[in-house]
């Protein structure tokens, strides 16, 4: 089996947002990637957690009884997130990735320190045990 590395969506090639960003530009870019799930980060490139889009919904709605709640200011540190992503170190095994697969689109990947370096997506982890299984088979006959 190949190196999960191999398959690695690079921090460069993913999209994220920073718990800065502010409430318009986490809802313009789920608007423009037509994403439901991103991850974010802070300053120092650590993940801190995932945002979905029932997310956003939920403080805007809060926004219109609240008006307290001014989504021109407001950042997505503020957000409490609802959907728990499990993260994976770099050195994890293809098993235990693809346990987290089954309840997941795509694993963050951290360094050591925590730092976000990219994701896995669940499509690219089943390719990769479907090739895997197709050679076993064909290692038997």
């Amino acid at each position: 089996m190949k190196n999960h590395l191999f398959y690695l969506l690079p921090k460069s090639d993913t999209v994220f947002l920073t718990n800065t960003d502010s409430f318009h530009q986490a809802y313009n870019l789920f608007i423009l990637t037509n994403y439901a799930a991103l991850p974010v980060i802070n300053k120092k490139g650590q993940y801190i957690g995932t945002i979905c889009e029932g997310d956003l919904l939920r403080v805007q709605s809060l926004s219109l009884t609240h008006p307290k709640i001014n989504l021109d200011t407001f950042e997505i540190k503020d957000i409490e997130f609802k959907t728990k992503i499990q993260v994976a170190r770099v050195n994890e095994s293809f098993e235990h990735l693809v346990d987290l697969a089954v309840c997941q689109n795509f694993i963050p990947l951290v360094d050591d320190q925590g730092v976000f370096i990219g994701i896995l997506r669940r499509q690219e982890l089943i390719k990769e045990l479907i090739s895997f299984l197709s050679n076993k088979v064909a290692e038997q006959n």
